[in-house]
């Protein structure tokens, strides 16, 4: 039993599409503190603190909660939080 099923429902089929995109991104850049495959295919990757490493605010989609993070460790070589990488 697939929770959610509808019986005799099957979804569309998705359409090969031979013509890509016109034009392209010039650059991509990426903040993220894992080696994402969004980093592997981007031209600059900034290392960002974990939540264990920076002073921040959390929320989550699952309840209404902000979660104020406070920093356990410093952060490792040249990661810096979210906000010192936008300032």
């Amino acid at each position: 039993e697939i929770l959610g099923k509808r019986d005799g429902f099957k979804p569309l089929e998705a359409e090969w599409q031979d013509d890509g995109a016109i034009g392209k991104l010039d650059l991509v850049t990426t903040l993220d503190f894992r080696m994402s495959s969004t980093c592997v295919y981007s031209d600059i990757v900034l290392p960002t603190a974990t939540w264990y490493e920076k002073d921040d605010m959390n929320t989550s989609d699952m309840h209404p909660f902000i979660h104020p993070l406070s920093a356990a460790i410093d952060p490792a070589w040249e990661a810096r939080s979210d906000w010192e990488i936008y300032k």
